[in-house]
């Protein structure tokens, strides 16, 4: 299977993250790890002719949120990513206060 390399970007604070590599395009809230810190994909912007595409990730930690420009677009990209949080234990899907993992799908 042939590997998609894709240029994020922090929409935070307007930061080009590391290049990374994955097996498919992320869509809007899915888990990505770059450089050890988790971030979600916001946005994805298709440009031609390009060999990687530019997509806009949320960090899952936000330092200094006050610092935020757009608070409310910073959380409404979340409720997107938490959308896709399940919680399991030995019996299947349960609520958050008896469970022993979160994934995310």
């Amino acid at each position: 299977m042939d590997k998609v390399l894709l240029r994020p970007f922090n929409l935070i604070d307007n930061t080009e993250l590391p290049e990374v590599s994955v097996d498919k395009l992320p869509s809007d809230g899915d888990p990505i790890e770059i450089d050890r810190e988790l971030y979600y994909v916001c946005e994805r912007i298709y440009e031609t002719g390009v060999e990687a595409p530019r997509i806009g990730v949320i960090p899952l930690v936000v330092r200094n949120p006050a610092n935020v420009v757009n608070i409310k677009e910073y959380i409404k990209c979340l409720s997107i990513a938490h959308r896709k949080v399940v919680f399991k234990n030995a019996n299947g899907v349960c609520g958050l206060e008896n469970c022993d993992e979160m994934i995310i799908i």
